[in-house]
C-alpha cells in the first residue's frame, strides 16, 4: 500500500472509531443519512447508465471493473450479510435472512441482473434494516463485541455500523466516478 492508502485507511478507521463511540441513536441517523445519499447517487440513472462499465479504472488495481449495478449487488450482499452476524453476536434477530460474509468483494448475481427502477427501494429498504436494526439494541456489554475486517482489523458491533456509511460512500463515490466517465451514456 501507498502512503496515501495507508492516511486514507487510517482516517477511514479514525471515523469508524469516533462514530461507534456515539449513540445507537446517532447511528440509525447515520443509516438514513447513507440513505439519502445513496438515493442523490441513484436518482435519474437509466438502466443504460447502470450497465456502464468504465473505460477507465475506478475500483483497486488489478480487479475487473464493475458497473453501477454490480456496486449495487455488492452492497446490499454485504450490508445484509453484515447485518446478519452483527445480530447473532447482539442476540437479536436479524431483520432479514442473508448469508454471512465470508470475503472481501461479495457479489450477488441475483441483484446485479435487476432493474435500477427495482434496485434504488432495495438498497434504502438494507439501510432501513440497518437503522431498525441498530436502533433496537441495547446499550450493553455485547456491543462491545470484536470481529475483524480484513483490511480495518477488529472493529466492535457499533463500529461496524459506522463501516456501512464508510463502505457505502466508497462505492457511491466509485459510482460517481463511472458517471464522471466521458464514454457514460446520456441516458
Amino acid at each position: 500500500m501507498t502512503q496515501a492508502t495507508d492516511e486514507r485507511m487510517q482516517k477511514a478507521l479514525d471515523y469508524m472509531r469516533h462514530q461507534g463511540a456515539k449513540s445507537l441513536a446517532d447511528l440509525g441517523a447515520l443509516m438514513e443519512r447513507t440513505a439519502v445519499d445513496w438515493s442523490h447517487c441513484l436518482d435519474n440513472m437509466s438502466d443504460l447508465q447502470g450497465a456502464f462499465k468504465p473505460s477507465v479504472p475506478t475500483g483497486p488495481p488489478g480487479e475487473d471493473e464493475w458497473c453501477a449495478k454490480q456496486v449495487l449487488g455488492h452492497v446490499l450482499a454485504s450490508q445484509r450479510g453484515l447485518n446478519v452476524t452483527i445480530a447473532q453476536m447482539a442476540g437479536v434477530d436479524a431483520p432479514r435472512e442473508a448469508e454471512q460474509i465470508r470475503a472481501m468483494g461479495v457479489q450477488s448475481a441475483e441483484e446485479e441482473v435487476r432493474s435500477l427502477k427495482e434496485l434504488r427501494p432495495r438498497i434504502a429498504e438494507v439501510c432501513d434494516e440497518s437503522r431498525r436494526l441498530v436502533t433496537s439494541l441495547e446499550e450493553n456489554e455485547k456491543l462491545d463485541q470484536k470481529f475483524p475486517h480484513p483490511v480495518f482489523g477488529p472493529l466492535n458491533l457499533k463500529e461496524w455500523f459506522a463501516f456501512h456509511r464508510v463502505h457505502a460512500m466508497d462505492h457511491i463515490q466509485q459510482i460517481d466516478a463511472i458517471k464522471a466517465d466521458s464514454a457514460y451514456p446520456k441516458a
